[in-house]
């Protein structure tokens, strides 16, 4: 918890890690775009009604047509002291606590990039974890965490094609894990 606010981390990672690390991206975007279209559905239900904090690697990746992301209110995470965006509805923050004090929801939704997540990870309550069954490389990563600070509340597995997940063309799991 941080000012107040309830603070949830939501990303998807390969099962499979490259060198022990959980891959969340490569190139500025996520490998697996596409492929699992539950997630995305998922996603959107948790987060909207909701503040998101991003940084603005993160921000850059998200398709034009997309940004901001509707119906929630964005949160742009930076070091640059210059750095703004031309939405007016969009707000620039340069802390993490000032991102968090400027949400206006209860809950926090942290959704990347990997710096973003190191930083928000020692005070995140819930992180809500979408595992894929198939083998992505990447140059951007979830930062460690010690397994045992966390307790899983939630898990589901999805096969691609079968309900829940029609639509996906790889396996995935759906977790929650909340601070002990």
């Amino acid at each position: 918890m941080l000012k107040g606010k309830i603070v949830k981390i939501s990303y998807a990672s390969p099962v499979c890690t490259q060198d022990g690390k959980s891959v969340i991206g490569k190139n500025g975007d996520m490998p697996w775009r596409g492929k699992v279209p539950s997630d995305m559905k998922r996603f959107v239900e948790l987060t909207v009604g909701h503040s998101v904090v991003m940084g603005r690697k993160t921000w850059d990746s998200i398709p034009f047509k997309f940004r901001p992301l509707p119906n929630r209110q964005n949160i742009v995470l930076t070091r640059n002291p210059q750095f703004t965006i031309e939405n007016s509805g969009v707000i620039v923050a340069h802390s993490l606590e000032e991102a968090v004090q400027q949400a206006k929801s209860e809950t926090v939704w942290i959704i990347g990039g990997a710096e973003i997540y190191a930083l928000a990870l020692p005070v995140t309550d819930f992180l809500h974890t979408t595992i894929l069954y198939e083998k992505f490389e990447g140059d951007a990563f979830f930062p460690k965490y010690n397994l045992s600070d966390w307790m899983n509340i939630y898990f589901k597995r999805f096969k691609a094609g079968e309900a829940g997940a029609e639509k996906d063309t790889i396996n995935s799991g759906y977790l929650i894990f909340k601070r002990k």
